[in-house]
């Protein structure tokens, strides 16, 4: 069974406090094409991300993704892997980036979310 990896959800602002570290971030691309090494994407906050990958994109890629990854300096992502949910149409421009940026900033001051205090 796979482990999962832990890792943090940023926003573009919130990305540059986990330098080196695990990270999950949601960014709207354009379009990123197939064999590609490297594309750019803007976070729900408005922040321009680089994303590089170590193995070549499998196939065109545009709307909302999240990748997971590490999150580098200069608002650059060591992606690992790439999860897509809309292609176009009505679906990209209703993905909530208000919510989504008030998750980030919650999560981003509870520690232990899920802690649900000592087990008997």
């Amino acid at each position: 069974m796979l482990q999962f990896e832990r890792r943090t959800i940023v926003n573009g602002a919130l990305m540059k406090r986990h330098v080196g570290q695990p990270i999950s971030i949601h960014l709207k691309v354009e379009r990123a094409d197939d064999g590609c090494k490297s594309f750019s994407g803007k976070s729900t906050d408005g922040v321009n991300v680089q994303v590089q990958l170590s193995d070549p994109l499998n196939g065109v890629c545009s709307g909302w993704v999240e990748v997971i990854g590490i999150a580098a300096p200069n608002d650059t992502v060591r992606g690992k892997e790439i999860i897509t949910y809309f292609n176009s149409g009505e679906k990209t421009e209703s993905f909530d980036v208000d919510g989504h940026n008030m998750l980030c900033t919650l999560m981003s001051v509870c520690k232990e979310p899920f802690y649900m205090g000592p087990q008997m």
